[in-house]
């Protein structure tokens, strides 16, 4: 497989003339057209480019778009309309196109994926697209019904108010709301896709309480444009969408996939945020960062793997943002994946790829699909002397900003977190375990050997009666202030405040005497003047868990025996074991 580039000018027919001995009647080729979306006559030249390639080739298969930067010899160039030819050299390698799909149903969904179940040898399906984000994701969940091993791929043509984006198929009138595709197969041809982010995501995530489409109204029930001028300090005006591009979000899947990019368009008047593509309303999103060291990185790794793979031709979409973005080093990325093959491609609006078996709309980011015809022969050779050299963008300040901000908010969101649970959990009079999680330990405890101690305080309701709540409050923290510190002194025991003037101990691992001495501390210290607001007797119930027993027998049964031991004169302890 080959690819032939060249650009539309006063020249191409004597270049497709040239390109005509290399191009065999026999086997595949697939033209692409790129056209830069502002072009005004940009259609008119499209369709003589394609009169002129039908007067040197019979029938050519022809797909393409409008772009915002076409890639011709290895970079991006803007303002000319490319024409590319991959060329199949094995007999047995197919690209077929398909006209402009305006696929609306189910029924049409269903009707085009039987036709690709037809083609044998299937290896992957191109996709350009002018349709909307919705029928988009409706056609991509279709296409994921296809073998695994089929790659999908492509990018959204581009367009703004005053120059709709469009495809075309051949030189067939263009769609603005359609999608064509080339389809490529054959039993020796080998295709690996991969995307390049390089965002790196930085704070902690805010939920899309509002959104419809890609218009997102709320974040954690706040206008959204608050997150960039709360912690970036972006404000409402003429420069927002290139400040903004710098931070895009990253939208949370699951554990087992990576989240996607979106990037902010416009804010509108109301604080509302129009992404770049649709956001589920209770999804969640992070804000990333644009880290040019990270990005490369990135990029190389891509490389490698594209390199081991030793395609004979890349086709690369790189994202419009990602290239406004980098600005005047915007081919960096570009040039170091297109060392490694002929590449063709353009800058997209959204970059399609299946990944994980699931089709998605990609943003900002670069998908290269690396194509071979046959085994891999031998190992590419590039010049590895080529080496990136990234400057730091003018976003430090504003980073460390939102990394300010959002570290002062994240300690007191823990502080406030850390509050919630210890109050859901302890008791507020006594600061001990309350009994639900007291009581959760007994239930959820894997040790073997344990006992329960119980004690009630005797005669409790005449301190309250006589001297006054605040005096029976100041019992119970003294109680607490013994047993906290004093008996729960390892991980071996548990205390808590059973409820009223109860209390329960859980004990771990403790020997018979060990246990035994634990009660008598605990009902020789109430009795001690220096360390009580007064003193005052307990009486205690002291168990022991016995094997195939549950834990509810157990608190049962050590509630029995405290109570015998009230019943039987108070201060004393009543033990089974």
């Amino acid at each position: 497989m080959k690819i032939l580039q060249t650009v539309v000018d006063e020249n191409f027919t004597q270049t497709l003339d040239q390109w005509a001995g290399e191009i065999q009647k026999n086997y595949s080729a697939l033209f692409h057209i790129f056209v830069p979306y502002e072009l005004e006559d940009g259609w008119q030249q499209v369709q003589q480019a394609y009169r002129d390639l039908e007067q040197v080739f019979p029938h050519p298969q022809c797909i393409g778009c409008s772009a915002n930067g076409e890639i011709y010899n290895g970079s991006i160039t803007d303002g000319q309309i490319v024409v590319s030819a991959t060329i199949c050299e094995d007999s047995e390698t197919r690209i077929e196109v398909l006209s402009c799909q305006a696929v609306r149903d189910s029924l049409e969904r269903d009707a085009l994926l039987e036709r690709f179940l037809e083609i044998p040898d299937l290896r992957g399906i191109e996709i350009l697209s002018a349709t909307d984000y919705q029928r988009m994701e409706d056609g991509g969940n279709s296409l994921d019904r296809l073998p695994a091993e089929v790659e999908i791929f492509g990018g959204v043509a581009v367009g703004d108010e005053a120059h709709p984006s469009y495809v075309f198929v051949n030189g067939e009138a263009f769609s603005t709301d359609g999608t064509v595709f080339a389809v490529y197969s054959g039993s020796n041809l080998h295709m690996e896709a991969t995307r390049m982010f390089g965002w790196k995501a930085i704070g902690y995530p805010f939920e899309v309480t509002r959104s419809e489409g890609p218009v997102v109204y709320e974040l954690n029930h706040k206008p959204a444009y608050e997150v960039y001028n709360h912690y970036l300090h972006i404000d409402k005006d003429k420069n927002f969408f290139y400040e903004a591009l710098e931070f895009p979000w990253e939208v949370e899947v699951d554990a087992n996939m990576d989240g996607y990019i979106r990037h902010a368009k416009s804010v509108r008047e109301d604080g509302a945020i129009v992404m770049s593509s649709d956001i589920p309303e209770g999804s969640r999103i992070r804000m990333t960062y644009g880290d040019p060291r990270r990005m490369i990185d990135h990029t190389k790794r891509a490389g490698e793997r594209i390199r081991a793979f030793a395609p004979d031709a890349l086709v690369l979409v790189n994202c419009m943002g990602r290239k406004l973005f980098w600005a005047e080093r915007c081919n960096d990325e570009v040039r170091e994946l297109a060392r490694f093959a002929p590449s063709v491609g353009f800058s997209a609006l959204g970059e399609i790829m299946r990944y994980n078996s699931i089709t998605l709309l990609n943003n900002l980011s670069i998908v290269a699909v690396a194509i071979r015809e046959g085994d891999v022969a031998k190992e590419i050779a590039v010049d590895d002397s080529h080496v990136v050299q990234t400057a730091e963008l003018p976003i430090t300040a504003r980073l460390a900003i939102f990394i300010n901000t959002i570290t002062e908010e994240l300690m007191e969101k823990n502080q406030q977190l850390n509050d919630m649970l210890f109050k859901a959990s302890h008791d507020y009079l006594t600061g001990m375990y309350n009994r639900g999680a007291i009581e959760s330990m007994i239930y959820n405890t894997s040790e073997e050997n344990w006992y329960l101690l119980m004690f009630d305080l005797d005669d409790f309701k005449q301190i309250n009666d006589t001297y006054g709540h605040a005096e029976g409050d100041g019992v119970l923290q003294d109680i607490a202030n013994y047993l906290v510190p004093q008996v729960k002194n390892s991980n071996r025991i548990d205390v808590g405040r059973w409820g009223g003037e109860e209390f329960m101990v859980l004990g771990l691992g403790y020997t018979r005497a060990e246990i035994m001495e634990i009660a008598e501390c605990i009902r020789e210290h109430v009795k001690n003047p220096e360390v009580m607001h007064r003193p005052i007797t307990v009486s205690i119930g002291l168990t022991k868990h016995q094997p195939g027993e549950s834990a509810k027998d157990v608190i049962d049964r050590v509630d029995a025996l405290l109570y015998r031991a009230k019943n039987e004169g108070k201060d004393r302890i009543c033990s089974d074991i």
